[in-house]
């Protein structure tokens, strides 16, 4: 490539993607997430059961759940077990914490990626996050605020 040239990315035509829902603890560097088939009120409320199994409540501490105005999240049916819903302002994406680690996720674990196959993705998303989970400093890292 010659200096100063924009790098090229090659692009299929097609159009594969795939839902991933999650939540951080940019202070401990947990992250419970799950690659998902669709996005909507179920959906959601089995990541909240996963959600209550893997951040079990303690006395004493408050789980705070960081979410965006979608309408699954504010279904008055979702059972919200021991997580108390904090809702941002509309068109805030930058005050989330888990939305700073897709885009890690996607600038340093998927860029440059291709596929047409969705089980392809869905490996290499699984892998990614995988190798994520074991970064517990790197989580923190880019998911702590700066006034943190």
């Amino acid at each position: 490539m010659k200096r100063g040239s924009r790098p090229t990315q090659g692009y299929y035509g097609g159009h594969v993607r795939q839902n991933v829902v999650g939540a951080v603890n940019p202070s401990s560097g947990q992250l419970v997430s799950l690659i998902v088939p669709h996005c909507d009120t179920e959906v959601f409320q089995v990541f909240l059961d996963t959600m209550a199994v893997e951040v079990p409540a303690r006395k004493g501490k408050r789980i705070l759940l960081v979410l965006d105005n979608a309408s699954w999240h504010k279904t008055k049916r979702l059972i919200w077990h021991h997580m108390e819903p904090v809702f941002l302002p509309p068109y805030s994406p930058d005050l989330n914490p888990i939305e700073r680690l897709w885009q890690h996720l996607k600038s340093h674990h998927m860029a440059g990626y291709i596929t047409k196959r969705g089980e392809e993705l869905n490996d290499k998303l699984f892998e990614s996050i995988r190798a994520l989970l074991d970064r517990r400093e790197t989580i923190r890292s880019v998911c702590r605020t700066h006034s943190e």
